[in-house]
């Protein structure tokens, strides 16, 4: 289950696509292909912060259909919406698409979005949909039924950073032995950060991608400290960012992220771009790398 473009000793970037709430226009995915060289991966989310949004699997099928290479695509299934079912029927239809890289999340909680009449599942948790999909190239499925597909996918897994460098490293330790090798983090604010990221990276076994979430406004600043979990919040760039205006944040969160992306890019394995959906933006970002 490695893809070895993925394993290659290079500097990896990724962007965090956002589907649209309720139609896929033209001008939409005209800015996805437009863009979309700059980068290695491109992640499809699942109804982040708990909001209604269109299908990631709906909106692969599109890119695809507009030409994007579908071996970039990673579909993210979040264990908060359905239960064991539902996931690895899902699953098993992205992996018949062509599509071989699959992102398993938690989910953010229900009482953060705009769905609170919802149901949070939960049938399974993190580990234990990794260790599904990683039983299914073993020839069966949760229920031990017996299952033929194509054993050439890679399995992603969100990293949480609020936590030390041992916990950390016993998280990934974990994880690849559930069958999740590639990594990508929750958004760094200081160099405190980065260096935390630097030293679990650049291992042979496995690939980590340093979340990099520039902060635009006073909203989104608020929903990085309030509804995003996994985060340090506490650092000494997100105090100074209260005390600025909208204008002023944005350019100042960008640039600084930049400087530290560029510092740390020699020590990391590549990094994950979460613009809001905002490609172009995302593409200023990693320009010069």
């Amino acid at each position: 289950m490695i893809n070895s473009n993925l394993y290659k000793n290079t500097f990896k970037k990724s962007f965090e696509i956002v589907p649209p709430k309720y139609n896929i226009k033209d001008n939409y995915l005209s800015k996805i292909i437009k863009y979309q060289h700059n980068f290695d991966l491109l992640d499809i989310t699942c109804s982040p912060l708990a909001k209604l949004r269109i299908s990631p699997v709906a909106l692969a099928h599109k890119l695809i259909l507009k030409g994007i290479d579908k071996r970039k695509l990673i579909i993210n299934f979040s264990t908060r919406d359905k239960n064991s079912l539902a996931l690895q029927s899902e699953i098993l239809g992205v992996i018949s698409m062509g599509i071989n890289k699959l992102l398993v999340v938690k989910g953010d909680k229900i009482n953060v979005g705009d769905s609170k009449r919802a149901q949070e599942v939960y049938e399974v948790n993190t580990d234990s949909l990794i260790q599904i999909i990683k039983n299914f190239s073993n020839g069966h499925d949760y229920n031990n039924n017996p299952i033929t597909i194509d054993k050439n996918y890679e399995i992603f897994s969100a990293l949480n950073l609020n936590k030390s460098l041992n916990e950390l490293k016993k998280t990934i330790q974990r994880r690849l032995k559930k069958g999740s090798r590639i990594f990508i983090t929750q958004p760094v604010y200081s160099e405190y950060d980065f260096d935390l990221v630097a030293k679990i990276s650049k291992n042979k076994n496995y690939k980590i991608l340093c979340g990099v979430l520039p902060i635009s406004n006073i909203f989104a600043l608020n929903n990085i400290i309030k509804k995003l979990g996994g985060i340090n919040v506490n650092s000494k760039h997100i105090r100074e960012l209260k005390r600025m205006n909208n204008k002023r944040m944005s350019s100042s969160s960008e640039e600084y992220l930049k400087k530290l992306i560029s510092e740390y890019k020699n020590d990391l394995d590549g990094i994950h771009v979460m613009t809001y959906g905002n490609i172009a933006k995302a593409s200023k970002i990693v320009k010069d790398l």
